[in-house]
């Protein structure tokens, strides 16, 4: 089901820092969708934000869609499979920041590097994930694109719930999957009786190499100044580059 913010009016950003969207969906949203915040085209799409040139805002399970001057543009990701949704959820009830995350009353950190890093499913999904469309046909990243993004960074620092919804998990799934069986070390004991012997380990499961700059957009702004922006901006510039040149 699709919903369409302030009824099709335009959306203005009237946000007072020159970075849009502060919290942590907000920010990975913003970084992952635009990539570089410090060029030409990130600046004029922010402008164009902050004028009201966004309209016509309709998100859906998987899709966000928009009018951004006289472009359509739509930003697509895979849905999160109901299935993991519903294990994290239910390995979340005791921990409140966690549910609080879950509801969409908190942009919790914790919950997306659970999804991230414990399940290969990020709420916040990377760069290489998105499909993005514009109908100006520009040929990379376009300010159209970069309006819709911010717009949307905005909003979900308003409503954390509106990233939910794009990613198809605005209401918890359950399921009668039946719950994860003990591992091999509790099933040994058990069935020998003697809590002190127990069976083989099981195998480590395979490493997987953290996305260039996780840890600093995990962590957020700095508040510390840097070429022009903030020093996490610069870093993630240089975390980057390195990347480039070692691959």
């Amino acid at each position: 089901m699709s919903e369409v913010l302030f009824d099709g009016r335009p959306i203005v950003v009237d946000s007072e820092h020159d970075r849009i969207g502060r919290g942590a969906w907000a920010r990975l949203f913003a970084s992952g969708v635009i990539g570089d915040e410090g060029s030409s085209v990130a600046e004029r799409g922010r402008e164009r934000a902050r004028a009201g040139d966004v309209h016509t805002v309709s998100i859906s399970e998987g899709a966000l869609s928009a009018v951004v001057g006289d472009c359509v543009v739509t930003l697509r990701a895979e849905r999160i499979p109901p299935r993991i949704w519903s294990t994290v959820a239910r390995s979340a009830r005791r921990n409140e920041k966690m549910v609080e995350g879950l509801e969409g009353r908190e942009q919790s950190v914790h919950l997306e590097h659970v999804m991230r890093f414990e399940w290969d499913e990020p709420l916040v999904p990377d760069r290489a994930s998105l499909t993005r469309t514009c109908s100006c046909d520009a040929t990379a990243m376009c300010e159209h694109v970069v309006a819709l993004a911010y717009v949307l960074a905005d909003q979900i620092d308003r409503d954390p719930v509106l990233l939910l919804r794009w990613r198809g998990v605005a209401e918890v799934v359950e399921d009668d999957e039946p719950e994860p069986s003990p591992s091999p070390l509790l099933e040994s004991s058990e069935s020998s009786g003697d809590p002190w012997q127990a069976g083989a380990l099981p195998s480590p499961r395979p490493l997987r190499p953290l996305p260039v700059g996780a840890i600093l957009k995990s962590l957020g702004p700095s508040g510390i100044p840097a070429a022009g922006g903030d020093l996490e901006d610069a870093l993630q510039r240089a975390y980057a580059s390195f990347s480039r040149r070692e691959a």
